[in-house]
């Protein structure tokens, strides 16, 4: 009975240390402990080292207004919308950059003309692609059009600001 009484204690006197048996401090002193039982012989075991995870292929821009000389931009978790001088646009997908800031995105672009628009007009929209690079705080942005091998326009947007746009007549 007394041996029983002993075992216990031990048992309890264990799992409430708050180590569990494969807690970081618990395999440095196990590591520890093989390579001080391992002779000359035997090849020692490395420590355990701690990894961080692995980081997704993009990180996602800062969500919010952006804005710049003939350009405003909403960036939203799904994507954006900008708004040029005589055009507007959509990014239709979540604006990620890579690990230098750089960004290719798909998107609409649609003309725009003075006047009013008439009863039954059918838009302007293409397909475009959005290109550019960003530090977190200013952005280069460039829009394509696709089928087009020269860009529309090459944009400046600082986040945070509204820009300044003229509306076509």
């Amino acid at each position: 009975m007394r041996r029983l009484l002993v075992s216990g204690v031990a048992f309890l006197f264990v799992a409430c240390t708050g180590r569990t048996p494969t807690s970081p401090d618990a395999a440095r002193s196990e590591g520890a402990r093989v390579a001080a039982s391992s002779g000359p012989d035997q090849p020692q075991r490395p420590g355990t080292r701690v990894v961080s995870p692995r980081r997704e292929s993009g990180t996602s821009i800062e969500v919010g207004a952006w804005g710049g000389e003939h350009v405003n931009m909403m960036v939203v978790a799904t994507g954006g919308t900008l708004e040029y001088d005589c055009a507007h646009g959509t990014i239709d997908q979540p604006f990620l950059v890579d690990s230098s800031g750089s960004f290719d995105l798909a998107g609409t672009h649609t003309r725009e003309h003075g006047g009013p628009i008439r009863i039954g007009e059918k838009e302007d929209k293409r397909p475009a692609r959005y290109t550019g690079t960003t530090d977190g705080r200013t952005m280069t942005l460039t829009v394509t059009v696709s089928g087009s091998n020269e860009p529309l326009g090459t944009f400046t947007l600082t986040r945070g600001q509204i820009g300044r746009i003229f509306k076509c007549v």
